[in-house]
């Protein structure tokens, strides 16, 4: 059940033209998740398409919405945790910097079937490439790829730490200060 709910994911992903889609196993490799979904978008309008439309398809499935979630303010990537599959949406240079291609490449590649619209995971997903963005790591915050790094004591329950799940905030009255805007 949890390999069809990543074959899901990814196949959202790939019908909503998502490039570069790969499902990977990592259960045998990571204690938070046993799939991972990594696809690369075009910019923050697709990112939410493919957030929006793997609800609904999961949802539809029977499975519930997201237990947490986190995004780049930049909109470099997107990270979206239904606790066994967790699907991480990047632009290019997200995808590049934070390499988890190469981070998991020990990991199994599953093979998801043709998308709604016949598309193959084979005819529109391609491997990113193995350059490593190092200089651009050392510089920038740790995210996706630090809460998606193998279990290393501090830094991997640091990472653990930085994902949080969305809540909103409550409403609250305005504020007026003493002495002013009220008359008697």
């Amino acid at each position: 059940m949890d390999r069809e709910q990543g074959q899901l994911c990814a196949r959202v992903a790939l019908d909503r033209q998502a490039r570069e889609v790969r499902l990977l196993f990592v259960g045998e490799l990571l204690g938070i998740a046993e799939y991972f979904v990594l696809a690369t978008v075009h910019n923050r309008r697709q990112a939410r398409a493919i957030r929006d439309a793997t609800r609904e398809a999961l949802k539809a499935a029977g499975y519930g919405p997201p237990m947490a979630s986190s995004e780049d303010p930049d909109g470099r990537w997107s990270l979206y945790d239904w606790g066994v599959v967790v699907l991480h949406l990047f632009d290019d240079e997200g995808r590049r910097h934070f390499d988890l291609d190469g981070l998991w490449a020990g990991a199994e590649e599953v093979p998801f079937k043709d998308s709604p619209s016949g598309a193959t995971a084979e005819s529109k997903a391609h491997h990113a490439p193995a350059e490593a963005a190092e200089s651009a790591e050392a510089a920038e915050p740790e995210s996706p790829a630090a809460s998606a790094a193998p279990a290393r004591g501090a830094k991997a329950a640091k990472a653990a730490k930085s994902i949080k799940a969305v809540k909103p905030k409550p409403a609250r009255a305005p504020r007026t200060k003493p002495g002013r805007g009220h008359s008697r």
